[in-house]
């Protein structure tokens, strides 16, 4: 169940979501009921890959506009956020809303994951990575050295990962469905753990 100051703070994001929207393109995703179930209820919908939570740090790569990271950040406020992200358009709006909404330990990086990867400061430090925007072929070949020994990747899809994939020292370990409301859809999330952590 969501606080009410949860509510009041996802309420607010949307506001924002729908002001910059008129702007620059955030995402092609406009209507209030498509925002609040594709992009509000499908991202807190991956907390259930986040339990039990055993480390706060989690990365999110190529948030756009903030999902799954920031309502997962609202739903969670103890983790200690990381938003990836190449636009400095996209970037300028998540750093107005983190400000907005009074976040702490939430850092927005305007980069690429392929430039992310190399640097020391982010090796082995996350525990947690998420996606949703991006292909799996264009994270895995990343995730190994910013992934914590017992950290997860979490893919964000709309359907189950192919079993003859190369995962890149990664192993599949559960995969979790569900149905969005209004005839929106089905999702899954795809959990990968580093394949060394058996």
């Amino acid at each position: 169940m969501l606080t009410d100051r949860q509510v009041t703070e996802l309420f607010v994001y949307g506001r924002e979501l729908n002001r910059w929207n008129e702007k620059i393109n955030l995402t092609a995703i406009r209507q209030d009921k498509e925002v609040a179930v594709k992009h509000f209820l499908d991202s807190l919908a991956c907390s259930k890959a986040l339990v039990p939570i055993y480390d706060h740090s989690l990365l999110d790569i190529g948030t756009g506009a903030g999902f799954p990271g920031l309502p997962l950040k609202i739903l969670h406020p103890e983790l200690d956020l990381t938003l990836l992200e190449p636009s400095l358009k996209k970037t300028a709006f998540l750093r107005h809303l983190i400000g907005t909404l009074h976040v702490r330990q939430a850092v927005v990086i305007s980069k690429r994951i392929q430039d992310v990867c190399r640097e020391p400061q982010h090796q082995g430090r996350f525990a947690y990575v998420v996606t949703r925007a991006l292909g799996i072929v264009q994270v895995l070949p990343f995730i190994q050295p910013i992934l914590g020994k017992r950290g997860r990747l979490i893919l964000c899809r709309a359907k189950p990962l192919d079993d003859r994939m190369d995962l890149c020292g990664l192993r599949k370990t559960k995969e979790l469905t569900y149905d969005l409301p209004y005839g929106y859809g089905k999702r899954v999330l795809t959990i990968l753990e580093p394949a060394t952590s058996l």
